[in-house]
């Protein structure tokens, strides 16, 4: 007896030995389970070992999926989508599969502004991390399907709310069968270290151009689409409605009012510049992610694979021609954003061309409508040389039918 004793405790002994740190707090497996736990956890690792670059891949990629959980949280205290949720099938189908708040915080636009510039502070704690890492050769596997959430902040991660069953009810409508999660472990590397720093680059971007316009008008007259407890002086507009053909709430004059807002002053312009100079940034680093990717050998579970490797994403195959094509793609919006070539213009005899750099630089009142039509780009229509005809077409051919999966995915 006592020998099984011993046997056991040595066994328990050489577990406790052989646990990673690391991936304990990946997958909230400190504390009660919660991101901010496992932040910490990794904060305290990389704090005593500041060599440990796996550990630092950790926190910075932690950092950025904190954002998606923040923006999560802060959604559901004001009720983001229950105006619309009955209506879903006819406005927003995948809104009717995600749990309402049955009793929201009103919602004023300084706070959208706060939370805006607190996220993109967030974004550049996660690129400050990540900038540090030095070893070409780090790795960190990691299990995607099995990272935890606290989505509702409640302060607690709960089973509901791993990853793999928040995506599967999301995009599918119900839970994995037998409530099971299946693994997504991806072994990501020093080309997803670029892959991450190009995207809090081009996050942080929008969150510029949002702050650089007044968003007012819109949220006057049609936040309560989105929001149901808004700071409107149009109080009556979240009461009765008039034109109610879904027999939710939604009224179908609101939408109209919402389309005929999208009409934006300028009032911070130089945040528009700012949002220029990340998109430059972004641009810079997905050059390096695919001078990492095409150095590698190797073929573990790639988040990025080169032409050689395999994607632990199913049917995301990336060739030479497609990786050409991408690199095109990032000379081709440089020039743009460097005002060194001009963006076709889609009306007119062909003759002249938009410069994106002045559109940055000299920023006029965002009239979507007007753009679309195209008379609000006419002051910055110029001569010159454009970008690349048909790229666009040419990468449609070699990315197949849905061009913007790949574009999103690689960033």
């Amino acid at each position: 007896m006592l020998r099984q004793i011993i046997a056991s405790l040595a066994c328990l002994l050489t577990l406790a030995a052989h646990a990673d740190p690391v991936d304990e707090a990946l997958l909230g497996q400190v504390g009660s389970g919660t991101m901010t736990e496992s932040l910490a956890a990794l904060e305290d690792i990389v704090a005593a070992n500041p060599d440990d670059d796996r550990a630092r891949l950790a926190l910075g990629m932690l950092k950025i999926i904190k954002t998606g959980e923040t923006t999560s949280q802060w959604l559901y205290r004001y009720g983001a989508g229950n105006p619309t949720r009955q209506a879903s099938v006819f406005v927003f189908p995948m809104v009717a599969s995600i749990p309402g708040n049955p009793d929201p915080e009103k919602l004023t636009l300084e706070e959208i502004d706060r939370f805006m510039i607190q996220w993109m502070e967030e974004l550049d704690e996660a690129h400050a991390i990540l900038a540090e890492i030095k070893d070409p050769a780090v790795k960190l596997e990691v299990d995607l399907a099995k990272l935890r959430f606290d989505l509702n902040g409640n302060g607690i991660a709960s089973d509901n709310e791993r990853a793999g069953i928040a995506l599967n009810v999301l995009f599918t409508g119900g839970r994995p069968a037998g409530g099971e999660v299946p693994s997504f472990v991806v072994a990501a590397d020093r080309a997803d270290v670029n892959w991450m720093i190009a995207y809090t680059h081009v996050f942080r971007a929008m969150g510029e151009m949002f702050l650089a316009h007044d968003f007012s008008n819109i949220f006057n007259r049609a936040g309560h689409i989105i929001f149901p407890n808004t700071d409107t002086p149009y109080e009556f507009l979240q009461q009765r409605t008039l034109f109610d053909p879904t027999m939710s709430g939604l009224d179908v004059t609101d939408m109209i009012a919402f389309f005929h807002s999208l009409r934006f002053e300028v009032d911070e312009p130089e945040r528009m510049e700012n949002a220029r100079q990340h998109f430059l940034k972004a641009i810079e680093h997905s050059r390096a992610m695919w001078v990492y990717a095409l150095m590698e050998t190797d073929n573990d579970r790639e988040w990025l694979p080169n032409p050689n490797q395999d994607a632990a994403l199913r049917g995301m195959k990336m060739t030479d021609e497609r990786i050409r094509l991408w690199r095109d793609l990032l000379d081709e919006t440089e020039d743009a954003l460097r005002g060194e070539k001009l963006v076709r213009f889609w009306r007119g005899d062909g003759s002249q061309g938009i410069d994106l750099k002045r559109v940055f630089q000299e920023p006029e009142t965002l009239d979507v409508l007007l753009w679309i039509q195209g008379t609000a780009a006419a002051p910055y229509l110029e001569e010159g040389e454009y970008t690349r005809d048909f790229l666009w077409r040419d990468f449609e051919d070699a990315f197949g039918d849905n061009p913007f999966r790949y574009i999103f995915y690689i960033n």
